[in-house]
Formats: C-alpha cells, sequence, structure tokens
C-alpha cells in the first residue's frame, strides 16, 4: 500500500464556492424529452470524457480508478474511458466556468453539497440522473442514505432531496476511530465493542501514561472529525440527516450538543494531545502512525501509513453507539460524479456512472488495500487493517447506517463549528452555544432559499 496523505479536508465537505455563470452550448434534449439508451450494443463506438481528481496513478485511489476503467472498457469495448486528472482545487474554481462552455467533459466530480450538486444542478449545469436512476434501478441496488447525498432540487432551494444530480463511486470513506494494537495490548485490553468500552480504554490508557486520543487542531477543522465521530454514536440518525437536507427538526434534535458535551469531558479529563490546539493536524497523525496515542480520529483510508506493514499494526471501527444500537456513521464516497448537461454521450456516460458503483467496483477497492462504500464483502483480504475496515462497512451498510456530514447543511457550517469548538476548548463557550452557533447560521442560509 503506497503511502497516504492527510486529507487536506473532510471528503466532499470543503468544496470551494463556484462563481455564478449561466449554462451555454447546444448540449442535448431537455431531460423529460430524453431517450433513455441503456443497452451498450445501441450506444455506437463512443468515447466519454471524465474530469477527476485522482492526479497519482500509483496512489490506491488512482489504481482504483485504473482499473475500474480497464474493466469498464473490456466489458463494453465500444466505449472509451478518456480521462482528465486534475487537483482538487483547479477543479472546484474552474468546473462551474468549463461546464458552462461547449466541450465540457461528459462526467465532472460535482461533490456533494451545496457548492457542489447543489449549486450546479439549480444553475442548470448538470443533468437529471432520474431517467437514469429508474432505468439501471438504483434506488433498489443502492442505500437511500447514500443516494440522498447526491440529490437536490432544480430550483436551488434544497440537497438530500428532489432528483438525481450525482452517483457515488462505490469507493469511499466513514469518520473513523483507529487504535494502536500493541497499545491496547499492553492495557490488556481489545478493540472496544460497546461505548463502555472504548470510555474505558481512555481511562486505562491515561493511567498508563499513553495518550488516549491524538489530536492536532491548529488547521481548524480537523477538530470536527472527532465531534462528527461522537455525534454519530451518541444522536439520532434520522434527525441527523433531516436537519442536514431541511427536512425539519433543528440542530438541537441532532444529539449535537450532547456530542460537543463529551467532547469538552475528554478535554478537561486530559484524553487528546498535550496542547493539542497548536499541534497541526498532519503532525498529530503522522506521530500516531508513528507510536502515539492509543487512538485517533480520523477519515478511513486518509492516514500517512508508509506500507501495509505499518498499517496492519493498527486497528480501525467505528466508534459504537452509546445506545448499544445499530451503527451509524458519518461518511461519503471519496468522489461524487455526475454528467455535464450539455454532454452529447449521456447515455454511455450514465452507463459508467453505473459501473464506478457496482460490486465489481467494490471488489477494486479491495484489491487496491482501499474500503468500498457500499455493500456486502468478505473480509478475506491478506491486511488485518482494511478487513477491520470492511467489517465496519459492512455493519453500517445492514444497519442503513450512512449520515451526511453535519456541515453539509449550509456552505458555512465547517467556520461556524470550527470557531465555537474552539471557544468552547478554550472555556468562552459552552455546548450549548455551539448548538445555538450552528442553528444560527442554518437559519441564515436557510431565510436565502
Amino acid at each position: 500500500m503506497k503511502s497516504m496523505p492527510i486529507a487536506a479536508a473532510p471528503i466532499a465537505a470543503l468544496a470551494l464556492i463556484l462563481a455564478g455563470c449561466v449554462p451555454g452550448g447546444s448540449g442535448p434534449a431537455p431531460d423529460s424529452d430524453r431517450e433513455v439508451v441503456t443497452d451498450p450494443s445501441k450506444m455506437g463506438e463512443v468515447t466519454v470524457t471524465v474530469l477527476d481528481t485522482f492526479t497519482d496513478d500509483a496512489s490506491p485511489i488512482g489504481r482504483w480508478m485504473t482499473s475500474v476503467v480497464d474493466s469498464f472498457e473490456k466489458e463494453y469495448p465500444n466505449i472509451t474511458i478518456e480521462r482528465q486528472s486534475e487537483n482538487s482545487n483547479d477543479v472546484n474554481s474552474t468546473l462551474r466556468l468549463r461546464l458552462s462552455e461547449a466541450g465540457a467533459p461528459d462526467i465532472v466530480p460535482a461533490n456533494q453539497g451545496w457548492s457542489g450538486v447543489g449549486d450546479l444542478a439549480a444553475s442548470g449545469l448538470l443533468l437529471n440522473l432520474d431517467p437514469y436512476s429508474d432505468a439501471y434501478g438504483w434506488p433498489d441496488s443502492l442505500p437511500d442514505t447514500i443516494l440522498q447525498q447526491s440529490m437536490a432540487t432544480s430550483d436551488g432551494t434544497d440537497i438530500g432531496q428532489g432528483s438525481q444530480y450525482g452517483m457515488p463511486i462505490n469507493q469511499g470513506a466513514f469518520v473513523t476511530a483507529f487504535y494502536n494494537r500493541d497499545i491496547l495490548d499492553s492495557l490488556g485490553l481489545e478493540e472496544p465493542q460497546t461505548w463502555d468500552d472504548f470510555e474505558a480504554a481512555l481511562a486505562a490508557a491515561k493511567s498508563a501514561g499513553e495518550v488516549p486520543i491524538a489530536l492536532g487542531t491548529q488547521d481548524g477543522w480537523p477538530a470536527s472529525a472527532t465531534l462528527l465521530a461522537i455525534q454519530a454514536a451518541v444522536g439520532d440518525g434520522d434527525a441527523i440527516r433531516d436537519f442536514v437536507f431541511a427536512k425539519g427538526g433543528d440542530a438541537a434534535s441532532t444529539g449535537l450538543e450532547d456530542a460537543a458535551a463529551i467532547y469538552q469531558q475528554w478535554v478537561d479529563a486530559d484524553y487528546f494531545t498535550p496542547d493539542f490546539a497548536g499541534v497541526p493536524s498532519s503532525d498529530a497523525g503522522q506521530d500516531f502512525v508513528e507510536g502515539t496515542g492509543l487512538f485517533t480520529f480520523w477519515y478511513s483510508g486518509f492516514l500517512p501509513f508508509a506500507d501495509q506493514e505499518q498499517a496492519d499494526r493498527f486497528g480501525q471501527f467505528i466508534l459504537p453507539r452509546q445506545d448499544g444500537g445499530p451503527l451509524t456513521a458519518v461518511g461519503s464516497s471519496s468522489q461524487n460524479f455526475s454528467i455535464a448537461a450539455n454532454s452529447e454521450e449521456a447515455d454511455a456516460a450514465a452507463l459508467f456512472l453505473d459501473w464506478m458503483a457496482s460490486p465489481t467496483a467494490g471488489e477494486a477497492a479491495m484489491d487496491n488495500q482501499i474500503i468500498p462504500m457500499f455493500g456486502s464483502f468478505t473480509p478475506d483480504t491478506d491486511s488485518v487493517m482494511l478487513n477491520d475496515g470492511i467489517e465496519s462497512l459492512n455493519a453500517v451498510t445492514e444497519a442503513n447506517g450512512y449520515l451526511p456530514y453535519f456541515d453539509w447543511a449550509t456552505p458555512t457550517m465547517l467556520d461556524a463549528l470550527t470557531v465555537n469548538l474552539q471557544l468552547m476548548f478554550d472555556g468562552q463557550g459552552t455546548p450549548a452555544q455551539v448548538v445555538e452557533a450552528a442553528q444560527s447560521n442554518y437559519d441564515e442560509f436557510r431565510s436565502t432559499k
């Protein structure tokens, strides 16, 4: 397994806000007039252009993409996939403009959330995929809690509902609890199976002079990973989804205050890296993989392990729910793909979207030492770390426990959480004020819709 860098931002959570523009180009017929073709033999010899952000072909996700393209072209030799790979900052800053021009890529990585499918769909730049969803049976084959992450209304009022404007790939990341196997063994403990087990392990690590949880929040937003992991374990999943996707409820109903209170209790108990507010998240992650800290919360697949041998000295699991119920976990596919509204090859493009979300693509993820996003897979790889992730995936899939990122609720929610968590850690704020700030941010944004 190649070394993977610490992620620069939560997956799909920090896409740049794109400048306003109107769609252009002649394009195909309107969605309502489109005749959907799913038979590849009737598509002719076509080339589908795909814009992605997998710039390192030697990385696990780069190898995954290569494998998926190769298997697709082998299955459908009349369809050629032509990739254009660029870094995410360049894609996010230019995507709106590119989609407004003739000759845009057929498939583009429009992130989940407001600045991705929400904004671009409302501007008429993305193809409504509902006809393809019906034709391919995506609602029957994919979890509804995953599909809704790529939905939006064409009038720009809502995300998470309306029509399908994107598709996840069958590779992704959850906000995950990682642990050092050697330290856990030295404490005479096993992987926590319950919330009480986890808190007992924190106390045992502290008593033994170990850092219970590696954490660095100098760069601000990484504080949210721990908060979201706790919220997923103590909050109500339906309430979280309803709030994020504006289907009802408020921030107080999501378990946010309880999560923030537990977070602060752990801070007060000195369960985190000393002076964590001054430690960059990349340093905390590097220290953790080198042996400092019993646990850390991060995104599966995004810790800087040098190789599989090092990674397998660690384990991973989804934080057990405090109430003992089925697992709920925050996560999304590592890329959400949409079809440009002016694509001339929408039928072949939709077929490739279907392939990237298939069990075949999930198996390709495991072959490249990264976890799929949905489905049931056998944890029988030669990596114990990867097998842990697959077991968690199976449990979340069985419970349909996928949760969206809380900060998807508004384009600036992550900033609101970051600022108010820092105030709370400094003794200048409270868990209740974290909730108040989140609700205020939400109300201000929703007033514009």
